[in-house]
């Protein structure tokens, strides 16, 4: 089906019959005269004359073509009809523009990055608004976020908007925000409606499951961006160490790293970077589509909070370059440890010739009820009693809110009924009896085997376990986690979680009269280890969080009387947040984050916190989009970004264009029409025709 742009021009198609009046208008009459000279040319006049019209029938033909050829293309006629009305038409339209923020358009093309080409796009697009248009401006990565509530009228700050957008850290989900802008410009009066969606060739932000029916009048547009450089490599996570970190002790972490270019990368570099100074380099080799593990070590020579970044430079995608990661290395530990007169070996185990690294209380258990235990980062029970209820709730809640709990039942008067009284029957870890006594010197138990690669048992590989006698153990089942057994295989340690807290239920007693440890140079670092262990993380590494997560920080060392605190953001830009209690804990609700980095929570100068947050690597993905597969969810017009935006849509609107064609036929005609004219009107020797008549 034929239709034309400018309608303005249609009427002057009416010029097409001026080759016409001017043809009929100087069109003479001659009167016939009979002259007998002349009676051999009038067989010959007549078949020229024949011949005369019909070439000037053709040549008439010819102008009045050429004039609707011409006039015909200032019309820009195009072979079929999509829709009517929209951008850069006369009728009013609703329009949203959806622009992809997401890293993947970090890339470039032609020294250009292409969110740069994007936000081009969008204000050319900006350039095609009339008023009384509506526009909805909306950025997104892996949600939409709209730059208005609504679609706007007023779009004389659209162009600032666009100005103002910046990349995010994200991933991308191109069908939410179609989504969300097509939901957002149904509610709209006006009859046209479109949706423009900039965004690279990546294949990672187009998946969706099932059909997105549009509404009817929507119309669904898109400019992908393609990238001249796929050399990329990508830090995809970091594995960190099981092992306890303290100052001047290094460690040692894996991070890995993928390759997404095309072809093999020889010899690229990975740094590791601790509070901004690297620490440990090395080079790496990898294959298109593999994963390298790099082995890193470093260490610290301060308590606190640290930072860290293993990173690789100079491909073609900065995001991905990088992954942070933050850790704490406390001043001291809290420990209470509550028994009888063992208990003393115990607190001397942490707190060698007075060192600080541990504060200990001892005390006995006739006073831990008027105890609070939030002040302490570990609670130690050496033998336990049959504890009484409200004791036992005091000691859940302690653990459940992150607290360690160190329970030895070795010397317990009833093991069984202790654990019983302290978990609870539900407990999966169960202490049925005791086995062995005091009474004689010949020994009844050793240590049997433990998990070297355990963060509590990771010194000892090297020189293995002592040799202990045990005369006496508390029998230990249902245990998942055992990193370390009595030479009878019953577990010596085991280990459980319990809310945000961990439990270590031991076996063996403090007390000389049921085993030998407390007398062996095996139990301070043993004891020393096992607090540490259960008073902090695993590692006390943070790989922190995705872009896009919602972050709840908890806070170990708040003082409620702090007021706010001020949260410094990867890019230098900083926000106040006040922290509120919950269950016992101070908690900071930080909401969805979008840059990747480090991030600081600060009381007056001193940090009180520190995470990090890091991109969703499936982004860099290097899988192009596939269009056929993206055109059956819905109807997608897709627009080249290498022309004029403006011809663009309107040919996608309304066709094919034919204006060019049509200038290039009428000027081919119009040589035709010279070449015809002039060969036509040069005079003939019409001498050998006449002498053929005369001798006939």
């Amino acid at each position: 089906m034929l239709t034309f742009l400018n309608n303005i021009f249609i009427p002057v198609l009416a010029a097409a019959v001026l080759p016409i009046l001017i043809h009929l208008f100087t069109r003479r009459k001659l009167k016939k005269r009979s002259w007998p000279s002349l009676r051999f040319l009038e067989e010959i006049q007549k078949r020229r004359m024949r011949r005369l019209k019909l070439k000037q029938l053709l040549l008439l033909a010819l102008r009045v073509l050429i004039l609707l050829l011409v006039i015909g293309a200032f019309a820009r006629p195009a072979i079929r009809v999509l829709f009517s009305g929209g951008v850069g038409a006369h009728e009013r339209t609703s329009v949203a523009i959806l622009i992809d923020d997401s890293y993947s358009m970090g890339q470039e093309s032609a020294g250009v990055d292409l969110f740069t080409k994007a936000r081009q796009s969008a204000e050319d697009i900006l350039g095609l608004l009339k008023e009384g248009d509506e526009l909805l401006i909306v950025p997104f990565d892996d949600i939409p976020k709209p730059a208005s509530r609504e679609p706007m009228r007023v779009i004389s700050g659209a162009r600032q908007i666009v100005d103002s957008l910046r990349l995010s850290g994200g991933g991308s989900d191109v069908w939410s925000a179609v989504a969300y802008a097509t939901e957002a410009i149904s509610k709209s009066r006006l009859l046209h409606r479109e949706i423009y969606i900039l965004t690279d060739d990546r294949n990672s932000g187009w998946h969706r499951s099932g059909e997105l029916k549009l509404p009817d009048g929507v119309r669904l547009y898109s400019l992908v961006y393609e990238p001249d450089d796929e050399r990329n490599l990508g830090v995809t996570t970091i594995e960190f160490p099981r092992t306890l970190l303290q100052k001047m002790s290094p460690f040692t972490m894996m991070p890995e790293v993928k390759s997404f270019a095309s072809g093999p990368v020889k010899d690229h570099v990975v740094d590791l970077y601790i509070d901004g100074d690297r620490v440990a380099q090395k080079t790496v080799d990898l294959t298109p589509g593999t994963i390298v593990s790099v082995e890193l070590s470093a260490g610290v020579g301060d308590i606190g909070f640290h930072s860290g970044e293993v990173r690789i430079e100079g491909d073609a995608l900065p995001a991905d370059n990088s992954r942070f990661f933050s850790f704490k290395i406390p001043e001291r530990f809290d420990v209470l440890v509550v028994g009888g007169p063992e208990s003393k070996f115990i607190a001397e185990a942490l707190s060698p010739q007075g060192e600080e690294f541990f504060s200990v209380k001892r005390i006995g258990y006739q006073r831990l009820a008027g105890e609070v235990l939030s002040k302490y980062d570990l609670t130690i029970l050496s033998d336990p009693p049959e504890l009484p209820v409200a004791l036992v709730s005091s000691l859940d809640g302690f653990v459940h809110r992150g607290g360690g709990l160190f329970v030895l039942f070795g010397g317990s008067p009833d093991p069984s009924l202790s654990a019983k009284a302290l978990f609870g029957k539900d407990f999966p870890i169960r202490v049925v009896a005791s086995i062995g006594d005091s009474i004689g010197n010949k020994s009844r138990l050793n240590l049997g085997n433990a998990d070297f690669d355990h963060p509590i048992f990771s010194p000892f590989e090297e020189i293995g376990l002592p040799e202990v006698d045990f005369r006496r153990i508390a029998a230990i089942e249902g245990a998942s986690e055992v990193p370390l057994t009595f030479s009878n295989g019953l577990p010596a340690i085991a280990e459980a979680t319990i809310g945000d807290g961990k439990v270590a239920i031991c076996g063996f007693s403090a007390n000389l009269e049921f085993g030998e440890l407390p007398a062996t140079g095996f139990f301070v670092p043993l004891i020393h280890r096992l607090s540490q262990f259960l008073a902090s993380d695993v590692s006390a590494m943070d790989p922190g969080y995705l872009v896009g997560d919602e972050v709840v920080r908890v806070l170990e060392d708040y003082d409620a009387n702090a007021g706010a605190l001020r949260i410094l953001y990867p890019d230098g830009a900083s926000s106040f947040f006040s922290p509120r209690f919950a269950g016992g804990k101070a908690l900071m609700n930080i909401g969805r984050l979008e840059t990747p980095g480090i991030y600081r929570a600060y009381s007056d100068s001193t940090v009180v916190d520190m995470f990090a947050v890091n991109i969703r690597i499936e982004e860099s993905d290097p899988i192009k989009l596939d269009r056929a597969a993206a055109e059956e969810i819905a109807p997608i017009l897709w627009l080249s970004t290498d022309k004029s935006i403006e011809e663009e849509i309107l040919s996608a609107r309304h066709g094919k264009e034919l204006h060019h064609w049509m200038l290039i036929a009428a000027f081919i005609l119009m040589l035709v029409e010279l070449l015809l004219g002039s060969a036509w009107r040069r005079p003939r020797d019409l001498s050998d025709q006449i002498r053929g008549k005369e001798g006939v």
